[in-house]
């Protein structure tokens, strides 16, 4: 999956400061284009994000060339707002660059914390999020110059909810520290005009209307973990995740099942035009599905011998079988990071 398939590399980097980016401190690969890459975001161009500290940028899609960066982190997340690009990943690492990549500046680096960011969104140049492993999730107005830690507890299930209300009663200080010892992995925090969307661990799905300072948890009849929610339309809410899992929410109603027969987790979601969305996950599999989404009737937990997909369901597996982590339509191209690189997909 995205959030693990890089092994953690430990920067060695001191916490809180800032430096510019450096040849030395870089590692530059002759084959990085053929190596684990990670997250993908474009505007006028595009960034590419991987283990070891590795980004590309490319300005037309088909040609992407290294750059240099203050960390050998692996780097597991990455936003583009106009010239600007954040990058986030092991060790608590934020990268920052205000020209298209050419120069770095570390905004963050936490060794001791044990807990990689997992995704970031800026709204603007200024203000930001990021989030990640435990319910680490940081805020910034300053466009990354300084961050405050935030901590969501309505970001739990009710059950566990309750319980820390019963331990605040008592002591707040243990409140603060079991809230923080049972948060759950914050996976990937997705933007819809003025609505957040957060996937998780632990069947966490949640939605937010002023920019992840408050939380309201969806109520969805699954356990394991998302890894992506997006929405379609301004009534439909899509999330996939863990085991091929795909739910599907219409007009503020309940989450349904949508079954495609294939149990590959997948790690992320893709409009790619009009009519066809697409999710991409693990062993190269590729779901894709024709709007309006379909609703299965079939059990998602019988014999998997019997099953049945969704009418208007499509699952097809790229040639080498790399897990895709992430995929933006640019310039004409839908361009994918993958365990094995950069590819280039046929999505219609």
């Amino acid at each position: 999956m995205k959030k693990t398939i890089a092994a953690c590399i430990t920067a060695a980097l001191a916490a809180n400061y800032s430096v510019t980016a450096s040849a030395e401190d870089a590692y530059i690969a002759p084959l990085v284009e053929q190596s684990v890459l990670l997250d993908i975001d474009a505007d006028k161009f595009v960034v590419v994000v991987g283990e070891r500290g590795h980004i590309l940028i490319s300005e037309d899609g088909t040609a992407f060339n290294q750059v240099a960066v203050p960390t050998q982190a692996t780097l597991t997340a990455t936003t583009v707002v106009g010239n600007h690009i954040w990058a986030v990943g092991h060790d608590a690492t934020i990268i920052h660059s205000s020209d298209k990549g050419q120069s770095w500046e570390i905004q963050n680096v936490q060794p001791e914390l044990q807990r990689p960011f997992l995704d970031v969104l800026f709204f603007d140049e200024s203000h930001g999020i990021a989030a990640g492993a435990y319910g680490l999730f940081y805020r910034t107005t300053d466009g990354g110059k300084s961050w405050e830690t935030e901590r969501h507890a309505s970001l739990l299930d009710p059950y566990d909810r309750e319980y820390l209300e019963s331990v605040r009663e008592e002591d707040e200080a243990f409140y603060q520290q079991e809230l923080e010892s049972i948060l759950p992995h914050l996976n990937r925090v997705t933007r819809d005009g003025e609505k957040l969307y957060l996937a998780g661990e632990a069947g966490l799905l949640a939605s937010s209307d002023d920019k992840g300072k408050n939380w309201e948890r969806f109520d969805v009849d699954y356990t394991g973990s998302f890894f992506d929610i997006r929405a379609l339309d301004e009534s439909t809410l899509l999330a996939v995740g863990l085991r091929g899992n795909i739910f599907v929410m219409r007009e503020q109603g309940e989450w349904e099942y949508v079954n495609s027969c294939s149990t590959s987790t997948l790690n992320s979601i893709l409009l790619s035009d009009n009519d066809t969305v697409v999710a991409m996950g693990n062993n190269g599999m590729m779901v894709s599905a024709t709007r309006p989404l379909p609703v299965s009737d079939h059990d998602p937990y019988a014999n998997p011998a019997n099953c049945k997909p969704a009418k208007g369901i499509t699952v097809t597996q790229v040639e080498d079988k790399a897990a895709m982590l992430n995929a933006v339509s640019f310039n004409g191209h839908t361009i994918a990071v993958t365990a094995n690189g950069i590819k280039t997909l046929n999505t219609k």
